[in-house]
């Protein structure tokens, strides 16, 4: 955590940036005595409709960039609040992470026989390991053996994560459709490898959505992945019908092929799997990228750039980043539109002191992630132009000004496909001071707890609700009728109002039904 004793009012410009980034020139760096009233009256967010309704009641799969606020694998932090809390017209993706496994995160890994598996982080290598430096956007797995048969890794979402019905992947109605229905499903089963003897490219791949969850649904034998002669992501899609029966176990594992045995100094990298319901035409992924930590220079320079800051960790200092090739691997696998910037909390720039230099690196990123989109698309021309939003951290002490001048600085950012939520602004407003909030709030002083995760997550989703239209539209599905209504009073009390307190009181009431009722579509056929 740092404290800075500066206070600045900022306009960036964004600036295309070449193959190694840097960042854009500002072009009116005015300091100010007084950005904390600078953002007095400054509406909450900028440019959020379109985003907004993409993300509500369209069709995202969404890339989360950012530190340990929001990594995914850390129980009771931001990825699990979203989770909880936010109540898209329809799920339809998520990466089950070998990193995970935890209810918190409502993921389980396994591991079998006698194998060794390191976890790596972007940028991370250790001995044996150092080709997969780099290489990849995710915490990962390595696998190490010798001599080894079995199965090498399973990872999902089973019966003992949560409870579908109380948890996670509520869809806007209250349904937990997701992961729970006959729909077919794409479990995209990933590895990181190369055509090389050095690593393991033959699996015999097992996919399971079973009420039971004993027995794998489909599996696919001595499947040979279609490796590059480079080190690099390479998945196996295993497309298989669902289960609305039961709680079940829905996931994915890797077994040794009749190749034989993992022979020592062969290793292969373990990314996890990303399933996806094929029968929904709208509905919203999450995935993530970077890790605890990280600076934003950490992802707007490229791995192998001297200026990538040394981040600390048990195995010693390393260069945390990821090459344009794994970015563009990331977007592909998770079929990536919608990227959400969230850095800062506690991890700005190198040269921290200065709000608009840490806002110039985010203004970097979002170039970078463009190049490397349109990249992507060249490859996927059905991937469509990626979509901004960045969120003003919340403060993280009492004397932190930095917060308001980073926020000022993100804020001049917004326009044309960046968007802008003003987080900061909404807990001050909120809550008051981080005094007054982070003990309730937060675990220790910066990280939220599960309280926190789940109210930042409730707050931003407010702003997403407004800015995609109507309130009272319960289930996104554009009109505001019948449906709704009858939602509303499934909802009614103070036990558990969710998606249907439209006041943000606590509770189901007349307040709330006449908020419906204002909102009525005229037209809608309901």
């Amino acid at each position: 955590m740092f404290t800075i004793c500066c206070s600045i009012v900022v306009a960036c410009g964004l600036v295309a940036i070449d193959d190694r980034p840097t960042r854009p020139m500002s072009h009116d760096r005015t300091p100010s005595s007084s950005s904390r009233s600078a953002l007095i009256g400054l509406a909450n967010s900028v440019n959020l409709e379109a985003f907004a309704t993409s993300v509500v009641r369209g069709r995202a799969n969404l890339a989360i960039i950012g530190d340990s606020i929001n990594s995914f694998g850390q129980p009771n932090w931001m990825y699990t609040g979203y989770l909880l809390d936010w109540r898209p017209h329809r799920w339809h993706q998520i990466h089950t992470s070998p990193a995970s496994n935890s209810a918190a995160t409502g993921t389980w890994v396994e591991y079998a026989g006698a194998a060794d598996y390191p976890m790596l982080r972007p940028g991370q290598s250790k001995v044996g390991s150092e080709a997969f430096a780099g290489q990849h956007t995710w915490t990962l797995r390595v696998l190490e053996a010798d001599q080894w048969t079995g199965r090498a890794i399973s990872s999902g979402v089973n019966k003992g994560s949560f409870d579908y019905e109380g948890g996670m992947f509520i869809d806007a109605d209250g349904q937990g459709r997701f992961l729970r229905s006959g729909h077919l499903q794409r479990h995209r089963s990933m590895i990181l490898a190369a055509e090389d003897p050095a690593f393991r490219t033959e699996w015999t791949v097992k996919s399971r959505n079973s009420a039971s969850g004993i027995a794998w649904t489909s599996t696919e034998l001595d499947h040979l992945f279609d490796c590059s002669p480079n080190l690099g992501l390479a998945w196996f899609d295993h497309v298989i019908e669902g289960s609305a029966d039961g709680l079940g176990h829905v996931g994915t594992g890797l077994y040794t092929s009749s190749e034989g045995p993992i022979f020592s100094g062969v290793r292969t990298g373990l990314p996890g799997t990303i399933i996806t319901d094929l029968e929904l035409e709208d509905g919203l992924g999450l995935s993530f990228i970077g890790h605890g930590g990280w600076r934003t220079e950490n992802h707007l320079l490229p791995y192998g750039d001297p200026d990538v800051p040394l981040l600390s960790s048990s195995d010693g200092p390393y260069p945390a980043s990821y090459s344009d090739q794994a970015l563009k691997e990331h977007i592909l696998a998770h079929e990536i539109t919608h990227f959400l910037l969230w850095i800062g909390t506690n991890n700005g720039g190198t040269d921290s002191a200065e709000p608009w230099t840490t806002a110039e690196d985010v203004a970097g990123i979002m170039e970078r992630c463009r190049r490397v989109h349109a990249d992507a698309r060249k490859i996927d021309p059905s991937l469509l132009e990626p979509e901004f939003l960045i969120v003003a951290p919340y403060s993280s002490n009492d004397t932190d000004v930095f917060s308001d001048g980073y926020a000022l600085a993100l804020r001049n950012l917004a326009g044309d496909d960046v968007a802008f939520i003003d987080l900061h602004q909404i807990v001050m407003d909120r809550f008051g001071p981080w005094s007054a909030w982070e003990q309730t709030l937060l675990s220790d002083g910066t990280h939220p707890s599960l309280t926190g995760c789940r109210t930042f997550a409730q707050l931003l989703w407010r702003e997403l609700i407004a800015a995609a239209g109507s309130t009272a539209d319960l289930n996104r599905d554009g009109v505001v009728n019948g449906a709704d209504f009858g939602l509303l009073l499934g909802q009614w009390g103070c036990v558990d109002p969710g998606y249907a307190d439209l006041t943000g009181d606590g509770c189901v009431t007349g307040q709330d039904l006449g908020i419906l009722l204002g909102q009525w579509t005229v037209d809608s056929g309901g």
